[in-house]
C-alpha cells in the first residue's frame, strides 16, 4: 500500500479525517481509521458539553476515503476511476452518535462504474457497533473532463 496516499488526497488539516490506511485495493476498496481526540474545533459548538461528531464529517471521511480508492495507482498503470473527483450524493444512515476520544474505522467498497460516476457502499464502526453506513457517489471534476478534451 502506498503510504503516500494520504498526501495525494486534496484535502488537508484541518480538513482531512482519514488519519491512517490499513488496507488500499486499488480501485476496488479501502479501509482506514479517523482518530478523534476531542479536541478538534469543531467540538466547540458541537455540542458545548457534550461533544458530538457531526454526521456530515463522518460522511466527508466516508468519501475521502473513497477518493483514495479512485486515485490509486493499480501496479504501473492507472486505476479505471483514476483521477480526481467530487462527491456527488450521499444516501448514510447514523446508527448512533459518535463521541470522543473514538477511533472510527472507516470502509468504503467500489460496487459500480457508470462512466464518470463511481458508486461505493461505505461503513463507519467505532468500538465494533455500526456508527454510519450506505452509499455515495464521486464524481470526476468537471475541469477534468474539459482538459482531456482540448
Amino acid at each position: 500500500m502506498p503510504l503516500d496516499a494520504l498526501q495525494r488526497l486534496p484535502h488537508q488539516e484541518p480538513f482531512r479525517f482519514v488519519s491512517e490506511l490499513t488496507l488500499v485495493e486499488p480501485a476496488r476498496r479501502a479501509v482506514g481509521v479517523w482518530r478523534i481526540s476531542g479536541n478538534e474545533d469543531f467540538f466547540r459548538g458541537h455540542f458545548p458539553g457534550e461533544p458530538i461528531v457531526p454526521g456530515v464529517l463522518l460522511a466527508e471521511a466516508l468519501a475521502q476515503l473513497s477518493g483514495i480508492v479512485c486515485g490509486e495507482e493499480a501496479g504501473d498503470r492507472r486505476s479505471a476511476v483514476d483521477g480526481p473527483s467530487r462527491l456527488a450524493q450521499v444516501s448514510v444512515k447514523f446508527h448512533h452518535a459518535v463521541t470522543p476520544p473514538a477511533d472510527v474505522l472507516l470502509e468504503s467498497s467500489l460496487t459500480r462504474e457508470m462512466g464518470g460516476l463511481w458508486l461505493f457502499d461505505v461503513r463507519a464502526e467505532v468500538r465494533g457497533e455500526p456508527a454510519a453506513s450506505g452509499t455515495l457517489v464521486l464524481a470526476r471534476r468537471p475541469e477534468i473532463d474539459r482538459k482531456a478534451t482540448q
